[in-house]
């Protein structure tokens, strides 16, 4: 099994989610997706890390070892497995009706 470490990055991408949520739903329904997504990583994500290909929007970036897991309808995470360690990275996570770009300036700015 693996162990999902979050980087800084993906921290400031899912409170920018929940405030996306919050704002097209509301702070409950937010909430209730946040924890989705993290009960989502632990039971599915840790144990089959190779569940999802080499994102093709983060490579179009110049980002080649980046996976990219849609965990359900909107929510895609984006993700690196760090075999020597047993290790999966966690960069991002977002709604597929965000701006992956917009996302990626925003959390390197209030970084």
């Amino acid at each position: 099994m693996y162990t999902a470490v979050a980087s800084n990055v993906f921290k400031h991408s899912i409170n920018r989610l929940r405030a996306f949520l919050s704002k097209k739903y509301d702070d409950e329904f937010a909430g209730k997706q946040i924890e989705s997504i993290r009960n989502d990583i632990e039971s599915k994500l840790c144990t089959n890390p190779t569940i999802a290909p080499v994102s093709e929007r983060l490579l179009a970036l110049g980002m080649s070892e980046y996976r990219q897991w849609c965990i359900d309808k909107h929510n895609i995470l984006y993700f690196r497995v760090r075999e020597e360690s047993s290790q999966i990275e966690l960069l991002a996570v977002m709604d597929s009706r965000q701006s992956i770009q917009k996302l990626l300036f925003e959390v390197m700015v209030l970084a």
